[in-house]
């Protein structure tokens, strides 16, 4: 059983270590990206949406087909809904408040 004690207490020992090592890791990768992230400008939204935990905003509507409820941006190729037809008729003129919440009108 002597042997099991010395194995464990060594475990502990090079947990210990990795767990040292990496907190200096982190610290020095952490450093070096307040430098550049400083050294270009980037921004807190710029390094959201790199790390994926923020979307790219969408470009607002500009049109919409109050019978299907489809809007488009007006960027891109215009959508079946808008053939032949006057984008006058359909333009939104201001942005309408939507609930900010479900069920909330």
């Amino acid at each position: 059983m002597s042997e099991l004690k010395n194995l464990r207490a060594e475990l502990g020992h090079v947990n210990e270590l990795l767990a040292d090592a990496r907190a200096r890791e982190v610290a020095s990768v952490l450093v070096r990206f307040r430098e550049e992230v400083a050294l270009l400008g980037i921004t807190e939204q710029e390094v959201r949406r790199a790390l994926g935990y923020d979307r790219p905003e969408r470009a607002a509507a500009k049109y919409y087909d109050p019978s299907t409820g489809k809007k488009w941006s007006g960027k891109g190729a215009r959508p079946k809904w808008l053939a032949g037809k006057r984008l006058e008729d359909y333009a939104i003129d201001a942005p309408q408040p939507h609930p900010w919440w479900p069920g909330e009108e």
